[in-house]
């Protein structure tokens, strides 16, 4: 509907048909339609700007007055407003008093008595006359036209007077701005008022409905002149609002079924089916609807149309193809209840014309009202599903015709209902050209079908929506195998189902694998890889679904899909290589938390639970599990089976690698043939794995094991390490194993055999090897290693792999990680005392762990080349076992005697020692454990399990490792009550076993040895400095006095200092040299008063004595030591000449460091004279 708001314009008679009226009214033409123009909107309650709103302007006489109607029309048939303008210079009060007023008047009077009146006067005048404004009388004060314009007219507070100055050739539209603000302002005042009167009324007939009289038809009538008014200011959101509250009003009437004021439900006539949906100028609605003739079939059909148009025309085009697709949806469920009342596909005719004539109308629109295609996908998308729906419509017609199979994905479309015979007259025929041509050919029906359905496709596709027509090209691909096209069909049907599968389209996914496997078969085409995909993926479908949702071309499933399972095993059998296929939902696997040890065997057992989802046998032929440990550590539990049949299915699976910890399942798989379904279990990026992921293997203490420590001899110049293999409860046939370490190079070669180890046959080369082991049978090598750079812990990874007599067929392969620090658990330092002839040397040796360690001997040891040059005794007295802690140290003493002079060659140090924990107790408790299980009769098996049992008791609390250090006695705590009886039995015996262990009177057992050389310490000159007292002033001869002569304080006391000196702990090419010395006396100025010369120098050689006379004066009484002498060595000006030279070192000696002078008070003699009385008393 073509609509455009009225605008009345006049002007005086002496101004009408001029050419300046004329020239005044296409300059107001020109600049229509008007812009931005304000409009309230109802819906909203709110302004809205119409950007571009049509006005036409016409002559005020060629519009008649308004006449009584009872069809109440649109508001924009009158004019909202009413223009008089008037040429009329503004000084010219004459013309305006004498003719202009009273024509105004009757003007005003004229469109005032109208409906919603509202009016411009506009007064043009001529730019002023620049010699008439100098001659202008300045004195006269009678006003001008435009204010006795405003005088007259406005009445209220509005002001509806313009005036505009206008030249004819003035093209500016500036100049017109004043004007058109009042002309839009009016308008929309015209246009609210208008619309309010007119919503009052609808208001006022809608709460009538229920009175007698009234009419629906008539109501309708009314309000949608609401409507056309809104969509003739293009209001169109308010428009379309008028339009479905009709529509849900009408829904209520129809619920009702009052369909007093309508038709019959649809009187089909010829080209009903085929006429266009949204055409409203097919057959005279609003005449139908005012004579209460019209059926609901044109009434919904026409409520319809408007509501279309409406939304292409403001701008929602792709909400049409749906809305039409639900209302042929919908009305047509109608139409089949009255099914007889039509020919034969005349309704599936009338659906599929009203979609195709809705898909061009759309077009159209889109072309009319979107030509940019800002929404072209979504209404293509839309337009898509239409012909979609009208290909649904050639679906059924071609199933009842027999062009086409009733199976899917044909019979998805038919609906769920008997088709009733035809009673319509004969008058009613189909007339849809498309349908009558499906009717009388069968090619014909081909030919539209596949037309239409690649339209659909396109369509879809350029809508951006290609999932919607992967089902037609599964039609289509039907449609090539019901035509016998083999090739063709097969290859749609495979590349289909991988598009279905993420929309979960379960039916179609699962109908097309069908139809690929039959398509296959029936093509006679080998069973191969190809083939094989496409099976796997149609079970896929089955157990997913359940088999709920899939379209079957058999009647019995079970039957059908165990068909194709044996089929499939045979061509998995005729593989050459493996097909890997991952999560195939056919087969689940669930593993137990625990796996338990074989016992009887190194190796454990894993519980699985094998679920089988399909409806038959499974033909599997084995069962693997894999579980990930740390780092690069893998478990492999499988087993062998036949089938696994329908449901759950227990199964045990056998892992022979004796490696225990925690493990998460990494994935599993199943073997049928060459086919392996493998199951990898997905892990959550960060987040920790389920619970159902962990796997807990118990620690196996009789499997085979390999243990790594330092070496039983350590040499500074030798890296070297021990390794210990246990058998454990295996009898080994062969054992090969191989290290490595970073930075690390391990010399097999030179690998030698532990002495206790026994005759043992072993290779070694790029491995160790080891052969015929037997039972519990402990063997220790010792291999030496380069490393290329030291570091504090060195982790070696051992590759064990090994043959056992009982399975001697079966390799098993072991990694284990060891961690082994360089460092040396004790540490020695030493300290040297020279004498003449004599060094003594400390060696302390302490523990640099927190473990205690035991040191059963130590050893200095002179290499035979200098045997006869320097004699060792030993100085300490303690015998036996030695405890050192890190804050508790052992000292041993050395006596070096030096028979000749120099030592060139180093001493060897040798530390007999082992930790007390992990070498000494536990090898006591390994020892008593074994012969508490041969008391009680017991098997040796059970030995790895109590030793660790204790071992585990003693950790927990070191109370016991002090008495054990005094007495060797072992007090084992309280153990966990978790052991079965027959190990607490044996941890009772062992307990009372220890508590009477006593350490031996010699150390017994495996020693480790350090083996350190030890330099002998150089010293240049050693200085034996002694002060000797030699008498006093009454006795000379101290020496030799055989009575001890009493010494007082202040007597001078002569004495001597002698300093020997001696080179024979210097280099060799020192004894014939001599060198200057310096004495120095220690000044005690609290005990001693020294005399004489207290420092010097003096010149030595070797086994020289330098003597020096002093005297010295106690101070006081007491007893206190002698003097220390300091001995140090000065260069000659011959050596200083030479330069560079250092002086020798120097030692002194104090030989008389412990001897002490008892100095006694100074004695007198005094004379007192005592009075005894008068003489006559004597």
């Amino acid at each position: 509907m073509d609509q455009r708001v009225l605008v009345s314009h006049t002007a005086p008679r002496d101004f009408l048909n001029t050419q300046n009226w004329s020239k005044v009214c296409n300059s107001i033409t020109s600049q229509l339609p008007l812009r931005n123009v304000n409009l309230k909107s109802t819906l909203r309650n709110t302004t809205t700007t119409i950007p571009d709103l049509n006005v036409t302007l016409v002559p005020l006489e060629s519009i008649r007055d308004e006449l009584a109607s009872q069809i109440p029309g649109t508001l924009l048939d009158k004019p909202l407003l009413h223009i008089n303008i008037l040429y009329c210079q503004d000084d010219d009060l004459d013309t305006y008093r004498n003719t202009l007023k009273k024509e105004l008047k009757d003007w005003h009077t004229s469109v005032t008595s109208k409906k919603n009146p509202e009016w411009l006067i506009l007064q043009i005048i001529r730019p002023p006359d620049t010699y008439k404004a100098q001659t202008r009388n300045v004195f006269k004060f009678a006003g001008t036209v435009l204010s006795k314009l405003k005088a007259d007219f406005n009445a209220d507070d509005r002001d509806r007077i313009i005036q505009l100055t206008y030249v004819s050739d003035n093209d500016n539209a500036l100049v017109w701005a004043e004007f058109f603000n009042k002309f839009k302002e009016g308008i929309s005042n015209a246009f609210a008022n208008a619309i309010a009167v007119r919503r009052e009324e609808v208001r006022r007939s809608e709460s009538q409905q229920n009175m007698p009289g009234w009419n629906f038809c008539t109501f309708f009538v009314l309000k949608e002149s609401l409507a056309t008014s809104y969509e003739g200011v293009n209001l169109f959101e308010d428009a379309l609002y008028q339009y479905e509250e009709l529509e849900s009003l009408f829904l209520h009437v129809s619920k009702e079924k009052n369909f007093s004021w309508f038709g019959s439900l649809i009187s089909p006539t010829t080209g009903d089916d085929s006429a266009s949906l949204l055409s409203i100028s097919k057959k005279p609605y609003r005449e139908m609807i005012l004579a209460n003739t019209i059926t609901v079939f044109d009434f919904r059909i026409y409520i319809l149309s408007r509501q279309c148009e409406l939304m292409a025309k403001m701008g929602c085009l792709s909400d049409v193809p749906r809305k039409v697709a639900s209302f042929l949806g919908s009305f047509s469920k109608r139409l089949f209840e009255i099914e007889p009342s039509f020919p034969r596909f005349w309704i599936e005719s009338w659906i599929y014309s009203s979609a195709i004539t809705a898909v061009e109308q759309c077009t159209a629109w889109q072309r009319l009202y979107d030509p940019e295609n800002v929404d072209k996908m979504a209404v293509d998308s839309g337009n898509g599903e239409l012909l979609d729906l009208a290909r649904s419509q050639l679906e059924i017609v071609g199933i009842e015709l027999g062009y086409l199979p009733k199976e899917p994905p044909f019979s998805i479309a038919l609906p769920k209902r008997t088709r009733r015979a035809s009673l319509a007259p004969p008058t009613i025929t189909v007339s849809s050209e498309d349908i009558l041509a499906i009717l009388q050919d069968r090619d014909a029906f081909y030919d539209i079908y596949i037309r239409l359905t690649n339209q659909a496709l396109t369509l879809y596709a350029e809508g951006g929506r290609r999932k919607f027509g992967l089902k037609l090209h599964g039609a289509l691909a039907a449609l090539d195998l019901y035509r016998g096209h083999l090739d063709k069909a097969l290859n749609t049907f495979a590349s289909l189902p991988a598009h279905y599968a993420p929309h979960f389209w379960n039916s179609l996914e699962s109908y097309m694998l069908a139809r690929a496997l039959d398509t296959h078969g029936r093509s006679e085409k080998p069973q191969d890889v190809e083939w094989m995909h496409i099976l796997l993926s149609f079970l896929k479908s089955y157990v997913e679904h359940r088999g709920g949702d899939m379209l079957f071309p058999t009647d019995n499933p079970t039957e059908y899909i165990s068909k194709y399972v044996t089929s499939l095993m045979e061509a998995a059998s005729g593989l050459e290589n493996d097909l890997r296929h991952p999560d195939h939902p056919a087969i689940s696997l669930r593993v137990e938390n625990m796996a338990k040890l074989a016992e009887d065997r190194d190796g454990s057992y894993l519980n699985v639970t094998v679920r089988n989802y399909l409806p038959c046998d499974f033909p599997a032929d084995e069962i693997t599990v894999y579980l990930q440990g740390r780092e690069s550590d893998k478990q492999k539990f499988s087993t062998t089976v036949e089938k696994l049949a329908p449901g759950k299915t227990q199964l045990t699976l056998f892992c022979p690698v004796p490696m225990g910890g925690t493990f998460l399942h990494e994935s599993s798989e199943v073997r049928a043939g060459k086919l392996l379904l493998q199951y990898p279990q997905k892990k959550a990026p960060g987040k920790p794995p389920s619970v159902d992921q962990v796997v807990k293997i118990p620690l196996d203490p009789l499997a085979v094991n390999v243990r790594i420590f330092q070496s039983r001899k350590v040499e500074l110049d030798r890296r070297c390490l021990s390794l210990k293999v246990w058998t454990g409860r295996n009898s080994v046939s062969k054992l090969e194993l191989k290290l490595s370490a970073p930075s690390v190079t391990f010399r097999y070669r030179d690998a030698t055999l532990d002495e206790d180890a026994g005759d043992v046959t072993y290779e070694t080369g790029e491995t160790l090897s080891i052969q015929n082991l037997d039972k519990d049978a402990a063997i220790g090598f010792s291999i030496p290693y380069v490393e290329a750079a030291a570091v504090q812990t060195m982790r070696i990874d051992v590759d064990l792999t090994y043959h056992t007599a009982s399975e001697p067929d079966l390799e098993r392969g072991v990694h284990l990680v060891s961690m082994l620090s360089p460092s040396l658990p004790v540490s020695v330092n030493v300290q040297d005392w020279f004498r003449e002839s004599r060094l003594i040397s400390t060696f302390s040796v302490s523990s640099t762990t927190h473990q205690h360690v035991r040191v059963a001997e130590t050893q200095l040891i002179v290499p035979e080349s200098v045997d006869d040059e320097l004699k060792v005794s030993p100085c300490s007295i303690r015998q036996g076992t030695i405890t050192i802690t890190p804050s508790q140290p052992a000292r041993f003493v050395y006596a070096l005697d030096s028979l000749t002079g120099p030592v060139k060659d180093s001493l060897l140090f040798v530390v007999k020692y082992r930790l007390l924990r992990e070498a000494e107790v536990a090898s006591i408790i390994e020892d008593q454990v074994r012969a508490s299980l041969d008391d009680a009769e017991k098997s040796q098996n059970l030995r790895p399990i109590v030793v660790t049992a204790i071992i585990e008791s003693l950790e927990r609390d070191p109370s016991w490792v002090a008495l054990y250090n005094i007495t060797g006695e072992i007090e084992v705590p309280e153990l966990k009550k978790d052991q079965g009886e027959e190990v607490a039995e044996i941890v009772d015996k062992a307990r009372r076993r220890l508590r009477e262990n006593r350490h031996p009177e010699t150390p017994q057992g495996l020693w480790r040895e350090l083996r350190l050389p030890v330099d002998v310490p150089v010293k240049s000159i050693v200085a034996i400095a002694s002060i000797r007292l030699l008498g006093t002033a009454f006795n000379p001869d101290l020496l030799n006095s055989k009575v001890k002569i009493p010494l007082y304080a202040g007597q001078p006391i002569s004495a001597e200092l002698r300093i020997h000196t001696t080179f024979r702990w210097g280099l060799e090419n020192d004894s014939n040299r001599q060198y200057v010395l310096n004495y120095q006396i220690e000044d005690m100025t609290r005990e001693w008063l020294i005399g004489g010369v207290k420092q010097g120098d003096f010149i030595t050689k070797n086994e020289e004595t330098y003597t020096v006379p002093v005297t010295l004066m106690a101070l006081h009484h007491g007893e206190f030591a002698l003097p220390k002498v300091k001995v140090d060595a000065q260069l000659s000006m011959r050596d200083l000449s030479m330069g560079g030279q250092a002086p020798p070192s120097v030692e002194t000696y104090q030989s008389h460091s412990a001897v002490k002078v008892l100095v006694l008070p100074r004695g007198g003699r005094s004379t007192f004279v005592v009075a005894m009385g008068p003489e006559s008393d004597l």
